[in-house]
């Protein structure tokens, strides 16, 4: 028999967590006053159906103490060993039109055969058709005194108001981490599984608060360990979740910008035979934790090593998670429709990059194509070999603020920190400044449309006040001005470095 199954609580006392239903449901059977229908919604593996079960036999029980069932009597052996006939349980996934409900409906009216209660389990009950549940609503409305109804669902919204106004709701919620943990360790000890406190931790993660999904990890991954000790590589060889190093490696790639390796690390994943979905969802989870870090580092994980993540936190900014994070969401919601489980992944890594959004506080390893166009200085490092930091650090690009100024060095510096394409688009920009006023001259439309983007706008007058004082702000103008040519350029950088050109 399956742990999930084995082990399914036969008491209100053995289940883990949901206090708040328990309460609720053990208040009704001990003070007599059962509702005739009750909605139970949450999502899987949260007990939503062992409740059921339990109340069904508690409210039935020939000698029930503080609402507890004995577990001894005809009944309560009889609900254990599902041969209750006045406990019957519906699949509404699979008996879900309007003759099925008629077929309840005519049934529900006899007396029970043995017990006080008649109750009916709806398991899945967002299944019901809408005749169906139309024919199910003259029942609620007007039940038997014997009968008590209980619909379980993970799907809360697809109940019809009607059908909810005449329920009582009780939401049942993911289990808390650590009383997750407490519950599969003891049944891990009575099963002699050996398990190390970091694997249970991730065997709890990845199973996002469900009792049943916990105990089936587990149930997988001990028939492999032949009686050995449960570690790491075993659950996530089994199981196709990624190692933390993984997550590390990718961040690393992504914040150098190397697509190529980028690429070559997806489809190593991928033909180790691990699933993409479930290595996005974990890449997902691992920057939710960095951006965690930045904010409160009291929001771990269970299973991420806080130390490292609080370095690789202090090593990123805000807007480069951020975005990150997004383009993970995207990932997924496109996943489930490629014949290709990586192509997502891969489309979306080129299109983050390529579109200038990666971002390393650290250093810039290479200057890359922007996918619109190729930037002024950008093809000036491409063709003459001229290094574009050096460059933008000597060139005058200002007609008042001239280049030794260490204060418009440091705004540079403070601009490239935040968001490199910012950065790389004042390089095709002149200055003026005009009093408290700091002129952005703009002749590239495509330049001027990104920097004059509200966020962007909004960072670069920050950086500025920070740089220059409180008092100065920029203006952002569309000039007129050609651009230089080319050839322009490249005499202007000659005469800054005092060079030449050697055929």
């Amino acid at each position: 028999m399956s742990l999930y199954r084995k082990y399914r609580p036969q008491k209100f006392s053995e289940i883990i967590g949901q206090e708040y239903v328990v309460k609720t449901v053990l208040g009704a059977v001990t003070s007599n006053q059962i509702g005739h229908a009750y909605i139970f919604a949450g999502i899987r593996g949260t007990g939503k159906t062992t409740i059921a079960r339990i109340f069904a036999k508690s409210i039935n029980c020939l000698d029930a103490q503080n609402g507890e069932p004995c577990d001894k009597c005809k009944i309560c052996q009889e609900v254990n060993g599902g041969s209750f006939l006045d406990l019957i349980e519906i699949d509404a996934a699979s008996n879900r039109g309007i003759d099925d409900i008629r077929d309840l409906r005519e049934k529900v009216k006899f007396s029970p055969n043995m017990g006080k209660y008649k109750v009916y389990i709806i398991d899945e009950a967002h299944m019901l058709t809408e005749p169906a549940f139309n024919a199910l609503l003259k029942t609620l409305e007007e039940p038997p005194a014997h009968a008590v109804f209980i619909l379980a669902t993970t799907e809360i919204h697809k109940i019809p108001a009607t059908i909810l106004s005449r329920c009582q709701r009780l939401d049942f919620h993911k289990i808390e981490n650590g009383k997750l943990i407490e519950g599969i360790k003891k049944i891990a000890e009575k099963e002699g599984i050996k398990i190390d406190e970091k694997s249970l931790k991730k065997i709890v993660a990845i199973s996002e608060g469900s009792v049943r999904d916990a105990l089936s990890y587990l149930d997988q991954v001990s028939s492999f360990s032949s009686g050995g000790e449960i570690t790491i590589d075993l659950i996530e060889n089994i199981l196709g979740y990624s190692r933390e190093e993984n997550m590390i490696k990718i961040l690393d790639l992504i914040k150098s910008g190397n697509i190529q390796s980028i690429i070559e690390f997806i489809n190593m994943i991928e033909e180790e035979g691990r699933d993409i979905e479930n290595f996005v969802k974990d890449f997902i989870k691992f920057l939710r934790n960095i951006l965690i870090a930045k904010i409160d580092k009291n929001g771990f994980n269970v299973f991420i090593d806080e130390k490292k993540v609080s370095d690789i936190a202090a090593e990123v900014s805000f807007s480069f998670v951020l975005e990150l994070i997004e383009s993970m969401n995207r990932v997924l919601k496109g996943g489930k429709f490629s014949f290709i489980p990586q192509l997502p992944l891969e489309l979306e890594m080129v299109r983050f990059l390529k579109g200038g959004e990666s971002v390393n506080t650290q250093k810039e390893n290479e200057v890359r194509e922007d996918r619109s166009e190729i930037k002024r200085v950008q093809s000036i490092v491409e063709e003459e070999l001229i290094d574009v930091e050096d460059f933008v650090a000597e060139k005058d690009i200002s007609q008042n603020i001239k280049s030794e100024n260490s204060a418009w060095k440091l705004f540079l510096d403070n601009v490239k920190k935040t968001k490199m394409i910012l950065y790389m688009a004042l390089q095709g920009c002149s200055m003026e400044e005009d009093g408290s006023t700091i002129r952005l001259l703009v002749c590239n439309p495509f330049y001027f449309d990104r920097i004059s983007e509200r966020g962007n706008s909004e960072i670069l007058n920050k950086i500025a006040q920070e740089t220059f004082g409180v008092d100065k702000k920029i203006a952002i103008i569309r000039s007129d001005k050609k651009t230089e040519t080319k050839q322009d350029l490249i005499s202007e950088a000659l005469s800054v470095f005092g060079g030449e050109i050697i055929e």
